[in-house]
């Protein structure tokens, strides 16, 4: 059966915006709608709008706007088809989605396809005889087969094309083979080879789970001990984290967030009960990583390696989570340890309250700044006193800042007030970001008349109907593209709806951009008819001037006396109605 758009969107009345966004992240009542971060840029205040009214979201800042099924799409970076079924749960809806939409193939798919089927040659191939030494080697490091199964732990043979022979026989070219990252070519040769041998395969999966990179160990030598898949147009190293698909529901429900360093950490910290989970495969900590996490919650545990590297890591974590607004909490480990090397020797209790007891940001910065310094030293004292004060000043929360002013004047016995007056008092600056990113080049007379049309056309039909009585057209190129969708969405319905209009436009970039355009408006809500006039009396005159200057053009360069006479009529026409309008004025 095909899915009616009228079922799709029963669906969407089903669910409640506000409910569904405030389930991924905080919202404010402000007025009628409802405010928070923009999840889909780097947002530090609250820019995105979600009215209740009209069942949308806009951000007043990158222009982000849509209705329930297109946030959870971008939100979960899942298909339509995905975002109207996990609605149609929510509401209680029983659907059958098997033969709905013709689904188009992805751009990519062959290389999708491709890891999938290496997947399944890598997990078959640890269960040959030939896995018998990784297989020890996982045994030792205490993971059993049921890990090994629950996270598609494979293993790379010794040959040198076994893959490659297996994925010729799938008709794959070359050329997209070569692509992959997973196959080679010999120089001066036509010869392709596996580039992954005798190594444990960590796979690693997009945010909807598919496979799309490898993590490859040695467990036969130390060089080299870990090799990633290189970038590809499926895999960006900076856009990805390691278990995000598996941990991303257990971390909503949790409200927290745990990110270490590796594949093997975060299986460790699985095996004890630890599911919300994920590692930044050892790369330094970049800001697309960041907002991933965020998709998840505020609250975030740092539990990189022990050791230097780990510590740097740690720090690159801090600095994009505090472009975000979200602090986290940091565990150092003793002993240069890794999280799954600590687990192994201190046991899950010891871990657990590691993280239980977990430094926050100024307590991490006492711990780095008397890690350097002798304490009873006046000199380093006095440095360490200077470096918080600094800290302090930078905080945004007054009740945080207040405990640090207090304990910084137990450990360096400075006076309270003189404390206070090096820190001073912070300026609240309260700011209308709504007005701040309105702020855009001033619109012509006619500009203005079509965008305010547009406002009222996206909440009446009466405006629809006037418009297509009396213009039909508009000529700003995306206002007329849209104010078409809306007539046709109008005549083939019978009603007007912004949030079922989303849905009938969900692939139309440049109507969903312009409609949160329009949303960001602070027009009133009431249609009035002789506004409405109005504007189409501008339209309607701007579009007389540029068709006049037509004529005028084409009078001036016409060699055919009748064109002429004809176009000199026309032109004496508007210029006779133009005067009588102007004298009616």
């Amino acid at each position: 059966m095909k899915l009616e758009n009228s079922v799709i969107n029963d669906i969407r009345n089903g669910v409640d915006i506000v409910e569904v966004i405030s389930s991924y992240l905080p919202l404010t009542a402000r007025g009628k709608n409802y405010f928070g971060v923009c999840p889909f840029h780097d947002d530090h205040s609250p820019s995105m709008s979600v009215s209740k009214e009209k069942q949308i979201y806009t951000c007043f800042s990158c222009g982000a706007t849509g209705n329930v099924f297109k946030f959870l799409q971008d939100y979960e970076n899942i298909s339509f088809l995905e975002a109207v079924s996990k609605c149609a749960d929510m509401a209680g809806i029983s659907i059958n989605l098997s033969n709905d939409f013709h689904q188009r193939k992805e751009k990519y798919q062959d290389l999708y396809d491709i890891y999938e089927i290496s997947q399944k040659f890598y997990q078959n191939s640890m269960n040959s005889a030939q896995a018998k030494e990784a297989k020890e080697y996982l045994y030792k490091r205490n993971l059993d087969d049921t890990v090994i199964k629950e996270f598609g732990i494979g293993l790379s043979l010794t040959s040198a094309n076994m893959l490659t022979k297996l994925l010729k026989t799938k008709s794959f070219s070359d050329k997209t083979l070569l692509e992959s990252g997973l196959v080679g070519e010999e120089q001066n040769s036509v010869e392709l080879y596996d580039l992954y041998r005798n190594r444990i395969m960590f796979p690693l999966h997009d945010v909807r789970g598919r496979v799309i990179a490898y993590n490859g160990r040695a467990f036969h030598r130390e060089t080299n001990k870990y090799i990633n898949t290189k970038e590809t147009p499926i895999f960006k190293k900076r856009e990805i984290l390691y278990n995000y698909h598996r941990a991303k529901e257990v971390a909503r429900t949790k409200k927290e967030i745990i990110i270490m360093e590796g594949p093997m950490d975060v299986i460790r910290a699985y095996t004890i009960g630890i599911s919300n989970v994920v590692a930044s495969l050892g790369t330094a900590f970049g800001s697309e990583q960041a907002m991933l996490v965020r998709k998840l919650s505020n609250h975030v545990i740092l539990c990189f390696d022990g050791d230097e590297a780990g510590l740097k890591a740690t720090k690159s974590a801090l600095e994009e989570f505090h472009k975000l607004g979200i602090q986290p909490q940091i565990v150092r480990l003793e002993d240069n340890l890794d999280p799954d090397e600590y687990i192994q020797k201190y046991g899950k209790e010891t871990f657990l309250d590691k993280l239980k007891n977990a430094m926050n940001p100024v307590e991490f910065k006492e711990f780095l700044l008397k890690s350097n310094m002798d304490m009873n030293n006046s000199v380093d004292m006095a440095n360490y006193a200077n470096a918080m004060i600094a800290e302090i000043k930078e905080m945004d929360d007054e009740v945080l800042q207040e405990v640090s002013i207090t304990k910084l004047s137990e450990e360096t016995k400075l006076s309270l007030d003189f404390l206070r007056s090096k820190i001073g008092s912070k300026e609240n600056k309260v700011e209308s970001r709504e007005v701040e990113v309105r702020k855009k080049s001033r619109l012509t007379k006619c500009e203005k008349s079509e965008r305010n049309l547009l406002f009222y056309m996206l909440r009446s039909t009466n405006a629809i109907k006037m418009y297509d009585k009396k213009i039909t057209y508009m000529p700003t190129d995306k206002y007329r593209h849209l104010a078409f969708q809306i007539t046709a969405f109008f005549k083939q319905y019978g009603y007007i709806d912004v949030a079922d209009l989303l849905t009938e436009l969900r692939e139309d970039e440049e109507a969903n951009r312009t409609i949160g355009e329009l949303s960001s408006l602070t027009l009133h809500e009431d249609v009035n008819m002789e506004e409405l006039d109005d504007y189409l009396q501008n339209i309607k005159e701007y579009n007389e001037k540029i068709q006049m200057e037509k004529y005028r053009h084409e009078l001036s360069n016409s060699d055919n006396y009748n064109r002429k006479l004809e176009l000199a009529q026309k032109l004496v026409s508007y210029k006779i109605r133009s005067e009588e309008e102007n004298a009616r004025d």
